[in-house]
């Protein structure tokens, strides 16, 4: 699981680093590759937050503690709203629509990951 996930979390960089060439080399796209790289660093957040708390509740249940609640959920939420926040507030730099579709980036980059993954270790019958 943590390899899928530094793979799609390098994805995500690399997803980044070209949104930030397509900021500086094509001027009328600039709020639209700012926002996606607010929404892909939200997400990157997101995966990070997720990867802390799976292995702190690995970490009770070896020990046999009991599960303490928290703000799992809620954080990985507010990561969002806070993006989403930030680019309805300055229209002029981000574009809202681009930063929603990317808060989602490192998780469907997971899933075909881990699809590419199965597809390379399988031996092709079935």
């Amino acid at each position: 699981m943590v390899e899928l996930l530094n793979r799609a979390v390098r994805a995500a960089l690399f997803f980044m680093s070209a949104l930030m060439l397509a900021w500086a080399f094509v001027p009328e796209g600039r709020t639209v590759a700012a926002g996606l790289a607010l929404g892909t660093a939200a997400s990157v957040a997101n995966a990070l937050l997720l990867r802390r708390r799976v292995e702190m509740l690995a970490k009770l249940a070896e020990n046999g503690e009991a599960r303490k609640s928290g703000l799992g959920l809620g954080a990985r939420i507010a990561t969002v709203l806070l993006a989403g926040m930030i680019a309805y507030r300055y229209p002029d730099v981000f574009a809202l629509p681009a930063t929603l579709a990317t808060c989602f980036f490192v998780q469907i980059a997971v899933f075909f990951t881990a699809i590419a993954q199965n597809n390379h270790r399988s031996d092709g019958k079935g």
